[in-house]
């Protein structure tokens, strides 16, 4: 009987060494800074009305469509992304590449709309 507890026991202690040496490890956090500066500017899309729109972030990430203030809160930010949640509850996206921000997403039109510098206006 005492035999048998010891087996058991130096079992459990093999299983949990085991396992507890082999855990995956966590992967590094990204060192990757995000600058905020990277997303202001002054932007513009055409709605699927063809009606042209003026986007504005601010280099405190504040949002402003057509001069309207949205009292959009960031609800995150990544290297190349920045999303948003306006006052009603919709998320609204800022997409980049490396070199700009070149989508919008509005989730309350389940729309995507390419986004021009102020250069490339079209009249």
């Amino acid at each position: 009987m005492f035999l048998l507890r010891k087996s058991k026991f130096a079992i459990f202690l093999v299983s949990f060494l085991v396992g507890f040496f082999h855990t995956p490890k966590r992967p590094a956090k990204s060192t990757d800074q995000i600058d905020p500066l990277f997303f202001a500017g002054t932007w513009y899309f055409t709605d699927r009305r063809k009606r042209e729109h003026r986007i504005e972030i601010g280099p405190d990430l504040q949002l402003t469509i057509d001069g309207e203030n949205l009292s959009a809160k960031v609800s995150e930010i990544q290297k190349y992304e920045v999303s948003y949640i306006d006052r009603y509850g919709y998320k609204l996206e800022i997409r980049a590449n490396e070199t700009r921000p070149v989508k919008f997403y509005d989730e309350s039109e389940n729309m995507t709309f390419d986004l021009r510098p102020d250069s490339a206006r079209l009249n």
